[in-house]
């Protein structure tokens, strides 16, 4: 379904117009290198249950290798119901259980944490997260005082300023073949709707490049699917996966900012792209001290390829509008934020029909 699927980029802006605050924009993937800042997980804190380690390889900044052990850890986890149904007239119930593999890693970058997790799960879907913990990045004020760009976390001059965490995933996708299209999906009111009831999902084709820069609209229920008009399912419909935008935040930096400038993938959550093997990062090759002119997907788009039956790779900015708050003090708990991908008549019915029932009794 997805040939590859990677964190392409990742920036952090702060709000504040104080002068240190205004010039902080970390390119976290990119400037920081983020797989070098992996931890050694530790079974029973990091991980739990039955754990399958996987050791991280990379080269320094001289080019020699070395090893992160316990980088990635692969688990399954019990996930709750996954189907359910009563029959009142019977008076029977048919339950299944959910499942998930949990496929992550945790980076410390800084003052932050971030964990990477991807869940698969028994129905097809997939999950991306990213918990999001650690330190807050502080700063001084007069005792007493006030930011409106910030939290006062107490009344001896210490607050913490707004900020915002924007992360893009590039997803090389196949949707059962390696020739698929995308479309935007959203709900519609129909012109004539007596009952005022009606409403409708309506689909509408992105055929290039520039028509596929989209933003999410909570209003419409907005959702984007990736079809393959060569393979067709029971109802002669395109098979098809869908991309779910939770958190589709978009850049809060004005369009003049330097962040804003290097990190124009952040001002629009999808992005479709045909395949070119040299477009791997959002923000280009190169975004240490890039200044976004020449590089990354704002320009690449400018061709305005077509993306109709193509070998596709689709680009999805999410993040979190930290708004600190007094709880995120001194260690902020996890925050959660990510996207979901389901099958849309990728099967031609419930692909979990025939899961063991789980019988248990207690004495």
């Amino acid at each position: 379904m997805i040939n590859r699927a990677s964190l392409s980029e990742m920036v952090v802006p702060y709000g504040d117009t104080a002068p240190v605050q205004a010039k902080k924009n970390a390119f976290d993937s990119g400037e920081y290198n983020i797989g070098n800042m992996a931890n050694s997980l530790t079974l029973g804190c990091d991980c739990l249950g039955e754990i399958q380690y996987f050791d991280g390889h990379s080269v320094d900044s001289h080019g020699n290798p070395w090893t992160i052990e316990n980088a990635i850890c692969m688990h399954e986890e019990d996930d709750s119901i996954l189907w359910k149904h009563f029959d009142f007239r019977e008076g029977t119930a048919e339950t299944r259980r959910s499942r998930k593999l949990v496929i992550s890693f945790i980076a410390t970058v800084a003052n932050y944490e971030y964990a990477f997790y991807w869940h698969l799960f028994l129905d097809g879907s997939i999950e991306f997260l990213v918990k999001a913990t650690g330190i807050l990045s502080t700063a001084g004020q007069q005792p007493g005082a006030k930011s409106p760009y910030g939290q006062s976390l107490n009344n001896d001059g210490l607050y913490a300023p707004i900020h915002q965490h924007m992360f893009n995933v590039r997803m090389d996708f196949e949707v059962d073949g390696p020739n698929n299209a995308v479309y935007e999906v959203d709900m519609e009111y129909p012109e004539h709707n007596p009952t005022h009831t009606a409403f409708k999902a309506v689909d509408r084709l992105l055929e290039t490049e520039q028509a596929a820069i989209r933003k999410t609209d909570g209003a419409k229920h907005r959702f984007w699917k990736i079809a393959n008009h060569e393979k067709k399912n029971i109802v002669d419909e395109p098979v098809a996966y869908r991309l779910i935008p939770t958190n589709g935040i978009q850049l809060a930096a004005g369009d003049e900012s330097y962040v804003s400038k290097r990190a124009q993938f952040a001002r629009n959550n999808l992005w479709v792209t045909a395949y070119d093997r040299t477009e791997r990062f959002a923000a280009g090759e190169y975004p240490n001290q890039a200044t976004g002119a020449d590089d990354g997907l704002h320009i690449w788009t400018q061709k305005d390829r077509n993306i109709v039956d193509q070998d596709l790779v689709v680009w999805y900015t999410f993040g979190m509008h930290h708004v600190v708050r007094l709880e995120d003090w001194p260690v902020m708990p996890r925050q959660n934020i990510g996207f979901m991908l389901e099958p849309h008549g990728f099967f031609n019915q419930n692909p979990t029909l025939n899961l063991p029932t789980e019988t248990r009794t207690t004495n």
